[in-house]
């Protein structure tokens, strides 16, 4: 039997946002270009026909000018939709090795689609890898043993893992974000600064995952029925994590390793193109610190872009749909001033790297032995 190790937390954490960062580098750059070339609807190219294409891509007309950038914007929507399920099999695979990608990226997809986010994805990694150390400390025939590592232990840890979180985990979480949505709609009858702030905080608070899509839905429900300042909370509220994680390498940039600036450069763009995913890997490495830094820079800049009466008809598009909204020069100085306070903040409270989280930029290096 595999002698089992012993794994930090912040090195298994760690170990999983290596091998995100790539991912989220990669699926934010191509949709901050297809946004900037191809128009911020450009998600929306073929939203009349494709419903009746066999695929996704049956129509595509790649020779065109936006069929070409629709593509790329398809290919940054999947890396995104990819980079939780990554995060998630490397966190399983610093704790348990070669058992623990399959159930990882399996369930960490689930995250994703459940909208769970991150967060979901961060603590199934933990679950499935001490669960698979467990099972690795079973005793069993000779012919057992050779069927763990490809079925036993990717099946009976992807169902089991998985439904623990369909049935303990998401339920009740899907109950909480309903009861939530429905409060943040009812403030929209107050200050209009306080619903902004609300907005613009969630929107910060875990870059995607529940919270996050839970206020985007209740300023899309606002939107429909006609009241567009909470659309622009949304969007720039998205906007100001990876923007304030950009200003804070800068005005501390002792306090950063080479990786997280390098990180940081790539989030500014995401940051313009409202893809808060960018800022995931401050998020998940050091979330104590960064999220409520994020909440507070979000939250400044959602009331002041709905408090000064900013409106948004278009509910993505990042800096694109900045001239198309009401006040947009509010809109700016809302921008710059969340990304100001998230940055100054997070530059104040981050602690610097020791030696041995340093070191720990090595693990992208790591080879997977087969």
């Amino acid at each position: 039997m595999a002698q089992i190790k012993k794994v930090g937390v912040m090195q298994t954490v760690m170990t999983g946002i290596s091998y995100m960062i790539p991912m989220v580098v990669a699926g934010g750059i191509l949709g901050a270009l297809a946004k900037g070339f191809g128009g911020y609807l450009v998600g929306d190219f073929y939203a009349e026909v494709s419903s009746s294409w066999a695929t996704p891509f049956s129509g595509m007309e790649p020779f065109t000018w936006g069929g070409f950038w629709w593509g790329v914007n398809m290919l940054s929507s999947y890396a995104m939709n990819f980079a939780v399920a990554i995060l998630c099999a490397y966190m399983a695979y610093a704790i348990a090795e070669r058992p623990g990608i399959v159930p990882g990226f399996i369930i960490g997809y689930v995250c994703t689609m459940s909208k769970a986010g991150f967060l979901g994805g961060l603590l199934m990694g933990f679950v499935i890898g001490y669960f698979l150390l467990w099972m690795k400390t079973w005793k069993l025939p000779k012919w057992g043993q050779g069927l763990m590592p490809v079925l036993i232990m990717p099946v009976l840890t992807t169902f089991v893992c998985g439904m623990l979180f369909l049935c303990v985990f998401m339920q009740p979480l899907a109950w909480i974000m309903d009861v939530f949505q429905n409060w943040i709609i009812s403030l929209n009858g107050g200050s209009k600064a306080i619903i902004g702030a609300v907005i613009g905080a969630c929107m910060g608070f875990d870059m995607g995952g529940p919270i996050n899509k839970t206020a985007s839905m209740a300023a899309n429900a606002l939107g429909a029925d006609g009241i567009y300042g909470p659309m622009s909370a949304k969007i720039i509220g998205g906007m100001t994590p990876p923007i304030g994680a950009f200003v804070a390498s800068l005005v501390a940039r002792n306090k950063f390793t080479t990786t997280e600036r390098d990180t940081a450069i790539t989030a500014f763009p995401m940051g313009l193109c409202f893809i808060t995913e960018g800022v995931l890997p401050f998020a998940a490495a050091d979330p104590v610190r960064f999220i409520p830094a994020s909440m507070i820079g979000s939250g400044l800049a959602g009331a002041i872009a709905v408090g000064m009466g900013v409106e948004s008809v278009a509910g993505h598009g990042g800096i694109f749909v900045f001239p198309a909204m009401v006040n947009p020069v509010w809109a700016v100085v809302a921008l710059v001033a969340g990304s100001l306070a998230t940055g100054i903040i997070y530059a104040i409270i981050k602690q610097k790297p020791t030696e041995a989280e340093e070191e720990e930029e090595e693990i992208v290096e790591m080879d997977i032995d087969f």
